[in-house]
């Protein structure tokens, strides 16, 4: 067992110092070298973990969505359904430093699985795993008695797109910058479903 646990921490270890490539130097620096050389280790030893570039690429991507997933699962019960569901849905947007990178990751080397098989599943896991995140939530607003018109199903691909639009146009603006228009909107946008 130490030796999975050990491997699982070189793994993600070496996920986020491709992060770090990612967002400092852009998706076209991502290489099996370049981030041997963020994670410290040699090149070889990296590709032990990762024998392709295109499986690390997988492997990043997935990174992003198992933190979202993880950092959801962690969250404490709310006061109200309406202000979990709200705060659930912001743990999808670039509200901070840490969101803000897997954002930029994940748009960077989702370009890339449009046009690469091997990416394209994982792409397709999150994002299938996004939507089906969104219905699920929203079925949870759709208990609260203000929200029982509610159509889990019939929004879940809108909320999908108002989330992925906030998210594109958090990640444009400057680092640092001001995110109180995002969770204002996203409240407006919850309280447009009741």
């Amino acid at each position: 067992m130490p030796r999975l646990i050990d491997r699982e921490a070189r793994e993600r270890a070496v996920g986020e110092a491709a992060w770090r490539v990612v967002v400092r130097e852009g998706i076209t620096k991502l290489s099996v070298r370049n981030v041997a050389a963020e994670a410290g280790l040699a090149a070889g030893s990296l590709r032990y973990l990762f024998p392709t570039q295109e499986a690390l690429r997988a492997y990043v991507l997935d990174l992003v969505r198992r933190n979202v997933a993880d950092r959801i699962a962690g969250m404490r019960p709310h006061e109200s359904i309406r202000q979990g569901v709200e705060d659930y849905f912001a743990q999808l947007l670039p509200l901070d430093t840490e969101r803000r990178v897997e954002t930029e990751v994940f748009l960077s080397v989702g370009v890339l699985a449009l046009t690469d098989p091997v990416l394209r599943p994982a792409y397709e896991r999150a994002h299938r795993d996004l939507r089906d995140g969104c219905r699920r939530i929203l079925a949870l607003l759709a208990t609260d008695p203000e929200y029982r018109a509610l159509d889990p199903d019939a929004e879940a691909a809108r909320t999908h797109a108002f989330l992925d639009g906030l998210a594109l146009h958090l990640v444009r603006q400057p680092p640092g910058g001001s995110t109180t228009w995002a969770t204002e909107e996203l409240a407006r946008h919850l309280d447009s479903l009741r």
